[in-house]
């Protein structure tokens, strides 16, 4: 029987089938060489509390808060909400006050992918007010048409090494992003580099000039 796209997802992500497997990363150890640089570093991890992730990034800097759009992303139906002001109030709420920064690096693995334009573009100006002038944002753009349907968890193994776990086989739709929709969407950051890797994925660095 023919399998849909609703059922497996194609192109360079059928690589990336239910389970876990280890993929090649380069931009992380790009933006680790960086973080080595900052005296009292401070990380902002959208992913989820992973202790491998905790005690990996404690050695590069010494504050880490996690700000858990990973699983709200997963747990609302529908992820984030559409409208304006519930998706600021709810932003307001889950990520840190200005305070606590300011951060020196975003960890927002793939969770990019599962946003509207308009979502990233709030979600941008939020992260802006939390970046100082040269802080980093690692993400993750998938360059195939699909993906899965709930955001990939990654375990840093090395620098070198990430561990994705996809907890379904089900897929839907990838928004597709390019550089010149981040641009367009996150005008508060530039690209300072990305790496286009084998699994159909894109890592990119932003930079907060």
């Amino acid at each position: 029987m023919k399998r849909t796209s609703r059922q497996r997802w194609n192109d360079a992500a059928s690589q990336l089938s239910s389970g876990s497997a280890q993929h090649h990363t380069l931009a992380l150890k790009y933006v680790l060489r960086r973080l080595m640089e900052k005296r009292h570093a401070r990380v902002l991890d959208l992913g989820a509390a992973i202790g491998p992730n905790v005690s990996f990034v404690g050695r590069y800097a010494p504050k880490l808060y996690i700000s858990d759009l990973y699983n709200t992303l997963r747990s609302r139906p529908g992820g984030l909400p559409r409208d304006p002001k519930q998706l600021e109030r709810l932003l307001t709420q889950e990520l840190p006050s200005s305070e606590l920064g300011p951060f020196d690096l975003v960890l927002a693995w793939d969770l990019l992918n599962y946003l509207t334009g308009e979502q990233l573009a709030s979600l941008g100006r939020h992260l802006a007010r939390l970046c100082r002038e040269d802080s980093l944002v690692f993400a993750l753009f998938t360059n195939s048409k699909e993906m899965p349907s709930l955001p990939i968890g990654f375990r840093i193994i090395d620098t070198d090494t990430l561990d994705y776990t996809i907890d379904s086989d089900i897929g839907r739709r990838a928004p597709l992003f390019k550089e010149p929709d981040l641009k367009r969407l996150l005008p508060d950051f530039e690209v300072e580099t990305s790496f286009l890797l084998r699994n159909g994925f894109q890592e990119y660095v932003l930079l907060h000039p």
